[in-house]
């Protein structure tokens, strides 16, 4: 019985080990955008940041490209206006959140145009 039992404990030990062991899920995801070219890319739960900086400029494909990160578990929104270059960017722990703050900050920058949302998303 005794051997019994320490077997069960060893297996719960490894499975344990096996659960914390792994590497986190974290979602990194970045936003890239080229105000002048009016280029974008994005990238969503990539397993770290310098790779979702890579996905989001290998999409954006400007050399005038510029990568903002978007953390793990936050949202990230970009948008632009209708008339002009103004552009507003916000991370946030909602979408919603980020998406207002996105078209908040770009009104600050434009006296004629509509700031609309133009890339959007979370991280896990």
């Amino acid at each position: 019985m005794n051997g019994a039992c320490l077997s069960g404990a060893a297996a719960n030990a490894v499975f344990a080990l096996l659960i914390f062991a792994a590497p986190a899920q974290a979602g990194f995801g970045a936003i890239a955008y080229d105000q002048y070219a009016g280029k974008e890319g994005f990238s969503w739960n990539q397993e770290n940041e310098a790779r979702a900086n890579e996905e989001a400029l290998k999409q954006c494909d400007s050399k005038d490209c510029r990568v903002y990160p978007v953390s793990p578990k936050s949202c990230g929104a970009l948008a632009r206006s209708n008339k002009d270059q103004a552009w507003g960017g916000a991370e946030r722990e909602t979408l919603d959140k980020a998406k207002r703050d996105a078209v908040g900050r770009c009104k600050t920058h434009t006296e004629t145009g509509t700031c609309v949302v133009h890339v959007s998303g979370c991280n896990k």
